[in-house]
């Protein structure tokens, strides 16, 4: 059976985390997806020293907030403050990947649907976990696939 890579799972979840229906966690902006990673020619993309702030400073509020942990299929909320410069689904990656690395979620694969909205409130990431529960269907949004008359 093939092993997932080491990044995948929780890295910094404390042990023994609770097991909760929903958490809603505020973090700070993150740097957007277009400034995540650096290219290099030896080593390709690396993490840019911008996104390794983020996590390490995010992580420190996102632990202070002690959220517990929202294991298998789920649907992931962020209110993105309007104030901030970046494309509003440019932040769903690395806010996926906090919330995956300090175990409030078991894998970001298992996000069932991801809502985006700006938000005027204060100026963080409002990020919400709700849990599906055994068995739960969500109503498709849109079409899978556009209607027949609209290929031909």
């Amino acid at each position: 059976m093939r092993q997932p890579p080491a990044s995948h799972g929780p890295v910094f979840a404390p042990p023994g985390r609770r097991v909760v229906d929903s958490v809603t966690v505020l973090l700070p902006v993150p740097p957007s997806v277009n400034r995540i990673y650096r290219h290099t020619k030896e080593r390709g993309p690396v993490k840019s020293d911008a996104y390794k702030s983020w996590i390490d400073g995010a992580g420190w509020r996102l632990q202070a907030q002690r959220p517990g942990r929202v294991p298998g299929p789920y649907v992931l909320l962020l209110a993105v403050p309007r104030t901030a410069r970046m494309d509003i689904d440019n932040a769903a990656k690395a806010v996926s990947d906090l919330l995956q690395r300090h175990g409030v979620v078991d894998n970001d694969r298992d996000a069932v649907r991801v809502l985006l909205e700006w938000h005027a409130e204060h100026d963080e990431v409002a990020a919400t976990v709700r849990g599906l529960s055994d068995g739960a269907a969500l109503e498709p949004i849109a079409p899978v696939r556009p209607p027949l008359e609209a290929v031909a």
